[in-house]
C-alpha cells in the first residue's frame, strides 16, 4: 500500500513539474520580451524607400522597445527571398520584417509554385505609413494633364509607352487599374527597377511611369504628377488630383508595415502594436518620414489585415481578369 502511494506522489509530482516546467518558459517569455536584440528583415537594398521608412521606424521604436532593432538586408527576386526566409523563422519576436503590398501581395498570386510563402503565413502587426501611386510624365512632355494622356491614348491604342519596375510587378498591376478605369492600353515597357524607369521617363524613351508619391518629392522640377492614386489628395502633394475626382476609379497605395512569422504569440503582436501606434504618434516621426515623402498612417493589426485583404482582392481580380498566374 505504501509503495502504490508513493508511485502515485511520484506520478503526481512528475506530472506538476512537466505542466509548469512547460508553462513556465511561456510565461517568462512573455513577461521578459524582448530580452535580446531583434532583427528587422528588409526584403530589399538599402537604401530604397522600404529601406528607409524601416530605418525611420526603427529610430523612433528602439527606445520604446529598449534592445537594440537589427535591420537585415535579404534583398533578391523582388522581396520574396527575405519574406520566404521570415516565414521560416521561430515564432519568438526575434525575427520581424518590414511587409511592403502590393509587393508581397503579387507573388503568391502569380507565380504560387515558386515564392516560398503564402500570404496567410505572415502575423501582421501593423501599418505605419500609406504612398499613394502616381502617373507621372516628364516635365517637358505635351501631356499637361490626366486628360490629354486618356485623350490621346484613346485615340491611339498602344501608342503610349508606359514604364514599370518589371512585369507583374506593382507598377504593372497599378497600370491595368488605370486601363480597366479609363479605356486607354498602354504598352508597358519593363526595367530592372525604379531608378531605370526613372531614367526612361526622363529621357522620354518612355511617355508615361506609375511610381511612389516619393517622386513628387524627390523629382520635383523634372517628373510632371498628373494623378495619384488615393481616394483622397494627399496633404504633402495637395496640387496632385486624384483619378477618383477625375472620375476613374483608380485606387492603388503602397503600405509600410510591419509582421512576424507565422504563429506569432498574441503577447508579441500586441506588445508590437502598441510600440507602433506609440511611434505614429511622435510628432518628430511624422515629420522624418514626410521628409522622406512617405507619410505616416497607422493602422493596427485588425484594420492592417482589413486593408491588405482588400488589396488582396483588387490583386486577384486583376490576376484572374488578365489570365496572369503562372
Amino acid at each position: 500500500m505504501k509503495m502504490t502511494i508513493n508511485r502515485l506522489n511520484v506520478s503526481m509530482l512528475l506530472a506538476f513539474l512537466l505542466l509548469f516546467g512547460a508553462l513556465g518558459p511561456a510565461i517568462g517569455s512573455a513577461a521578459d520580451y524582448p530580452s535580446k536584440p531583434i532583427q528587422i528583415i528588409v526584403p530589399f537594398s538599402p537604401g530604397g524607400g522600404a529601406d528607409t521608412s524601416q530605418r525611420t521606424f526603427n529610430k523612433h521604436a528602439e527606445p520604446l522597445v529598449g534592445k537594440p532593432l537589427v535591420i537585415v538586408t535579404k534583398p533578391g527576386a523582388g522581396g520574396t527571398t527575405g519574406w520566404a526566409e521570415l516565414v521560416r523563422k521561430k515564432p519568438d519576436g526575434y525575427t520581424m520584417a518590414i511587409i511592403t503590398p502590393p509587393f508581397n501581395v503579387i507573388p503568391p498570386l502569380v507565380r504560387p509554385k515558386q515564392t516560398g510563402y503564402t500570404l496567410d503565413q505572415f502575423t501582421i502587426i501593423c501599418i505605419y505609413a500609406m504612398v499613394g501611386d502616381v502617373l507621372y510624365t516628364r516635365e517637358g512632355s505635351d501631356f499637361k494633364t490626366l486628360e490629354d494622356v486618356i485623350s490621346y491614348g484613346k485615340k491611339n491604342p498602344k501608342k503610349l509607352k508606359m514604364a514599370n519596375t518589371g512585369t507583374l510587378g506593382a507598377d504593372f498591376m497599378t497600370t491595368l487599374l488605370i486601363e480597366v478605369a479609363t479605356g486607354v492600353k498602354f504598352t508597358q515597357i519593363p526595367f530592372t527597377g525604379g531608378a531605370r524607369s526613372l531614367q526612361a521617363t526622363l529621357a522620354g524613351t518612355t511617355d508615361v511611369m506609375v511610381g511612389s508619391s516619393t517622386f513628387a518629392a524627390s523629382q520635383k522640377g523634372k517628373l510632371r504628377p498628373l494623378a495619384i492614386a488615393t481616394e483622397k489628395r494627399d496633404p504633402l502633394f495637395p496640387d496632385i488630383p486624384t483619378f477618383q475626382e477625375k472620375g476613374y476609379d483608380v485606387v492603388s497605395e503602397r503600405y509600410r508595415a510591419f509582421a512576424g512569422p507565422p504563429g506569432l504569440p498574441k503577447n508579441i503582436v500586441d506588445f508590437w502594436a502598441k510600440i507602433g501606434e506609440q511611434v505614429s504618434q511622435n510628432p518628430q516621426f511624422e515629420k522624418d518620414m514626410k521628409k522622406i515623402g512617405q507619410p505616416p498612417a497607422f493602422r493596427g493589426p485588425e484594420q492592417a489585415t482589413k486593408l491588405i485583404n482588400q488589396m488582396i482582392g483588387r490583386v486577384e481580380k486583376l490576376v484572374k481578369d488578365f489570365n496572369l498566374a503562372k
